[in-house]
């Protein structure tokens, strides 16, 4: 489709980017996809499990699960550490935490 891809972080964080693949979460499912596949750390596993969240419903993602996904963002920003540790994670930690708590506004679920 259409849709705007950005590899964020891992195999499963990013608009539209399910799986270490350019296709949408629903997509993903429609397609036989699950939604089980390793994911590279406690990051990358918060947001596969936003995907499948995202893909249950034709209505899309979930306030709810915005909400999940911004606080295990949040888990990793509260380490001061991990920006030592590891600054790509924790960069992609802050923008996935600032994207889900602008994106759950608009939710209609």
């Amino acid at each position: 489709g259409d849709e705007v891809m950005v590899k964020i972080y891992g195999r499963w964080c990013g608009p539209n980017w399910t799986d270490n693949q350019n296709i949408s979460a629903r997509d993903h499912l429609l397609r036989g996809g699950s939604f089980k596949t390793k994911c590279i750390d406690s990051l990358d596993c918060a947001c596969r499990e936003h995907d499948r969240d995202c893909a249950q419903s034709t209505l899309g993602c979930s306030y709810a699960g915005d909400t999940r996904l911004l606080r295990a963002a949040n888990r990793i920003l509260r380490n001061p550490l991990q920006k030592i540790v590891n600054p790509r994670r924790f960069l992609a930690a802050r923008l996935i935490r600032d994207a889900m708590s602008i994106a759950r506004l608009s939710r209609s679920r």
